[in-house]
């Protein structure tokens, strides 16, 4: 009999159906939702025997209506705000990240907010599709990465991939981290480590690669944004609340900082108007870096062979420890 897995997120259908056509059919039926209402979802809940969770969070009253779940597979890393690890370990529920695919697309998207947000792309691009031109507006503020120093926060998965793209833009990288890199993996990626505080003083660009937890919320703050070069651009592709938005809209504000790509915020959409939307100096996505087709396909590949190796009592990969 085929399994029911539900992928716990609403989306279009040709995402969907992207997924469907990995999805072996012959041993698991897919089921999706098709208006994202309460009474839908704990419906399907109650059917699903695993549950892929990505950007919409598994809450615990979600993992107390999955009757019948054996399984959660996160098609990302970030289990850490988006899981109800509590009810899991409770309901002896097992849990699988997937890396596969995340670094490569969160590193390119990172590198993308730096090089735009450097040279203003939104807001050149916008005006200029408004027939207003500025070849000159930003020739005193505009940033390149070649000879920049680029400070890392977070030298994980993501944080390495982004240092091995920095190489052929020929920056200097620096980097902090609670783990110190072997000397090999340092030469290798050409990065050198150093507290937080000489990395905030000394960066151009400060790209954050850190999960959301009790240590890192607000690791961005008014404090770490004052100790910055008044020129810099901060870069996060990580979660929303590892930085406080109060703290960085009165840094644009100021001029005190450079500028600013974002792909996350604290909450998630952000409320209407943005905050952010009115500084030419900032680039926004919608929490969407490892968001592409070729990322995707990685990702649901990796995560059936997972859910193959569970039901056939092998040794999942990336498996969370819940005790």
């Amino acid at each position: 009999m085929k399994k029911k897995v539900l992928y716990l997120v609403k989306a279009d259908e040709n995402f969907y159906d992207l997924i469907r056509s990995i999805t072996p059919s012959e041993r698991y039926e897919l089921m999706t939702l098709t208006d994202g209402s309460i009474e839908e979802r704990k419906r399907l809940l109650s059917q699903a025997e695993m549950i892929i969770v990505g950007g919409a969070k598994m809450t615990a009253e979600d993992a107390e209506a999955a009757f019948n779940c054996r399984l959660v597979l996160h098609q990302g890393v970030g289990y850490h705000d988006t899981v109800a690890t509590d009810v899991l370990m409770k309901r002896q529920i097992r849990l699988a990240v997937t890396p596969q695919g995340t670094s490569e697309g969160v590193a390119e998207h990172a590198i993308m907010m730096m090089l735009a947000t450097g040279r203003r792309l939104a807001y050149c691009d916008s005006e200029l599709r408004e027939g207003r031109w500025h070849s000159n507006t930003f020739r005193s503020s505009a940033r390149q990465l070649f000879g920049s120093t680029v400070g890392i926060i977070g030298f994980g998965r993501i944080g390495k991939q982004v240092a091995k793209r920095l190489i052929g833009f020929g920056t200097k990288t620096i980097y902090t981290d609670l783990l110190e890199m072997s000397p090999e993996t340092e030469v290798e990626l050409k990065v050198t480590r150093v507290d937080i505080d000489t990395l905030l003083a000394e960066s151009d660009f400060v790209s954050l690669h850190v999960p959301l937890t009790e240590l890192t919320h607000h690791l961005i703050d008014e404090v770490a944004l004052n100790k910055m070069k008044a020129d810099a651009t901060l870069i996060n592709c990580a979660r929303g609340p590892v930085v406080s938005e109060v703290a960085l809209i009165a840094a644009l504000k100021s001029g005190h900082i450079g500028g600013a790509g974002l792909d996350v915020f604290e909450v998630e959409p952000p409320a209407a108007p943005n905050p952010f939307a009115d500084f030419a100096n900032v680039v926004l996505t919608p929490h969407h870096a490892p968001g592409t087709r070729d990322t995707m396909i990685v990702k649901f590949k990796e995560i059936f062979a997972n859910a193959d190796r569970f039901f056939n009592g092998e040794r999942m990969e990336n498996e969370i420890s819940l005790i």
